[in-house]
């Protein structure tokens, strides 16, 4: 009789161990010792970006006569997340490409927005931003997790813009040099 229950413990105990395990492998929870994630992510953005030429008219021919193309990107880390093989990285992603064109700076293309990312074997394998317009601020619900949410809430939104501002300067100081 004792072997018995000895047994039916071990088996309770048994299933009760796998089910725990089952419902951390199926849970989101937090990852901090992977923020080299967040340097694929950038690459993964600055990767999406091609020069988008300026034309006068839409009857113009692009002025292919460009030099210098470069992606600046500021990103603010909001976390990282794993369910089972998966990685989310959370951003906010401030990103803004510029060209040189007849010894002038012309910004080709920017944005700012949270993403998240999902990240599997070390490659990003989709990007997820909210939608526009009035679906924005239900799409941020659904996308991102109350605590992403939260420290979406307290960024701060002019230290992107310097930070963005700093890095064109330095980059492109060269074109002060020739004035």
């Amino acid at each position: 009789m004792k072997k018995v229950l000895v047994v039916i413990i071990l088996v309770i105990v048994l299933v009760l161990i796998l089910l725990g395990v089952g419902l951390y492998m199926t849970t989101e929870r937090i990852v901090n010792n992977r923020e080299d994630l967040y340097g694929k992510v950038e690459e993964y953005l600055v990767s999406l970006e091609e020069p988008q030429y300026i034309l006068e008219s839409k009857d113009d021919e692009p002025d292919y006569d460009i030099s210098d193309f470069k992606v600046f990107t500021d990103i603010q880390k909001l976390g990282i997340k794993q369910k089972e093989n998966q990685f989310y990285v959370y951003v906010w992603a401030t990103v803004q490409s510029y060209y040189v064109q007849d010894n002038q700076l012309v910004e080709n293309s920017g944005s700012s927005a949270p993403y998240k990312f999902i990240i599997e074997n070390d490659e990003v394998i989709d990007c997820i931003k909210p939608e526009d317009g009035e679906r924005y601020a239900e799409s941020i619900k659904e996308i991102f997790p109350e605590d992403i949410r939260e420290k979406m809430e307290t960024l701060d939104v002019d230290s992107r813009n310097t930070n963005i501002k700093q890095q064109v300067d330095e980059y492109y100081a060269y074109l002060n040099e020739n004035e």
